[in-house]
């Protein structure tokens, strides 16, 4: 066991916890949230994270800011997002499972690099400089 994630305390009854309300409170101060998840996960299925992100989105009456459309890497198809108000985005990774940053590492950090300064998954199939 890590040693960090071992300070966290977690116990089974964990894995059944509801994080909505943490969502919610997070993004009612203004802390934008991104919600992924593979295309093909069995763990947590693509339909049931998309379906549990629409919730707070619902709650705190964001309406669709980006409708679902593909996001691309290294021009491909990368996933799928839509955003919700300025502070709920929603992607998928293609040809992914439960572990997108082991099994997917390029676009999990395309991800990544995407969510620190705030912008949009790219939406064009033209590679940038550093592709």
């Amino acid at each position: 066991m890590c040693t960090k994630c071992s300070l966290l305390r977690y116990s089974e009854a964990d894995g059944s916890m509801n994080i909505l309300p943490f969502l919610k409170r997070i993004m009612e101060d203004r802390i934008p949230v991104w919600i992924f998840s593979g295309y093909q996960d069995s763990v947590v299925p693509l339909l049931g994270s998309w379906t549990l992100s629409r919730e707070p989105a619902h709650d705190l009456h964001f309406e669709i800011t980006v409708p679902y459309r593909a996001w691309f890497h290294k021009g491909q198809v990368g996933g799928w997002v839509t955003k919700y108000g300025n502070l709920l985005t929603f992607a998928t990774v293609r040809s992914d499972t439960h572990m997108v940053p082991f099994a997917q590492p390029g676009r999990a950090l395309c991800l990544f690099s995407s969510f620190i300064p705030g912008h949009r998954l790219p939406n064009t199939t033209h590679p940038t400089m550093d592709d």
